[in-house]
């Protein structure tokens, strides 16, 4: 049964212009076929923002709005007047968004791990999706501050019901490919027939849903910004230290690296990789009613990730240590190790 939310954002696109909303294939869709599209009049980007704050509260008004303002900033100022508008009044044309908005999940449904509850995030501790959030909170927390002092100045009761969430599209928060369209003759990007569409480039069978694509990311940052993971995730990815870069670091003469460097290098680089090893995180317990279960499997999916790349590093280095003894005997020269090396 289709959600209320749904079908009032149906009608609004109806009011606006004749475009549809489907995430279902209800046929066969063919590569290269375009998937949805929506006029670039209704984009919310930081023009049609900057637009609607000049048109509710003029040119002067604006000349307080610090110019260090995000593109972030400008577009959530938008979208939280949409809200904090008085139900008294008529509600501005350039505030016509807010069936889209009400479309979307609630805040509390949200999964990025800036909405994990502490004991979730806390699963994450020693990893880098960890200090990115807390990094995320606190920046995200200093812009909401100063756009709420702003709207402050234009009234105390808006201050109060301001609270934060850049180009947005209304019923194409799914981006496949984008292609933007324009009429003969005209370059105008806000242009009512110009249009901005999705493309998928892959056979879509009947049925099934219609799946986006954000491009080569991590698990870690499709759960900082995009609330899901992918199982065995083959972009998944580490940081740690380069080769080469190990190799200059331990060498006495960086641009005479010997056998000995080399081995020096791998066995420093095997430490860090168990170093990493032992700081990972356990699983969450599983009766722990502060963490989600779509978040726990999050959890699973970033550890496994990091353990299989770990497990392979450190073949890695250990294959190179060994490939470097070999190449010593090649040549015949004895190493001598200490009793915890190889």
């Amino acid at each position: 049964m289709e959600p209320n939310s749904a079908a009032e954002l149906r009608r609004w696109f109806n009011v606006q212009r004749k475009f549809e909303l489907s995430a279902i294939a209800q046929d066969t869709i063919d590569a290269d076929t375009t998937i949805v599209s929506c006029p670039f009049s209704l984009a919310i980007d930081v023009e049609c923002a900057l637009y609607a704050l000049t048109a509710l509260f003029g040119e002067s008004s604006l000349v307080n709005l610090p110019s260090s303002w995000s593109e972030r900033q400008l577009i959530s100022t938008h979208t939280c007047l949409q809200w904090i508008f008085p139900d008294s009044s008529p509600i501005p044309d350039v505030l016509r968004h807010l069936p889209y908005w009400e479309s979307l999940p609630p805040a509390d449904a949200l999964l990025t791990s800036i909405q994990f509850t502490p004991s979730a995030l806390k699963a994450f501790r020693d990893t880098n999706i960890y200090g990115a959030t807390h990094d995320r909170q606190e920046s995200w927390s200093a812009e909401w501050n100063k756009c709420r002092t702003f709207i402050h100045t234009i009234s105390a009761d808006w201050a109060e019901r301001y609270t934060c969430y850049p180009l947005m599209i209304p019923g194409m928060d799914i981006p496949v490919s984008w292609c933007t369209s324009y009429p003969e003759g005209s370059m105008e990007a806000r242009d009512d027939s110009t249009i901005i569409s999705i493309i998928s480039h892959t056979t879509t069978p009947l049925g099934e849903e219609v799946f986006t694509n954000y491009g080569l990311k991590a698990n870690d940052k499709l759960i900082l910004g995009y609330d899901f993971s992918l199982p065995q995730h083959p972009d998944d990815k580490i940081t740690l230290h380069r080769w080469n870069e190990v190799r200059r670091l331990v060498a006495e003469t960086p641009d005479e690296i010997g056998y000995e460097d080399d081995l020096e290098a791998a066995q420093l680089l095997l430490e860090m990789v168990h170093k990493k090893c032992d700081l990972l995180p356990d699983l969450p317990d599983e009766n722990d009613a502060g963490t989600r279960p779509a978040v726990e499997l999050m959890i699973k999916h970033y550890l496994e990730g990091q353990r299989d790349i770990l497990t392979s590093l450190k073949l890695h280095f250990k294959e190179r240590q060994e490939a470097t003894v070999e190449a010593t005997r090649d040549e015949g020269i004895k190493l001598v190790f200490d009793d915890d090396s190889i």
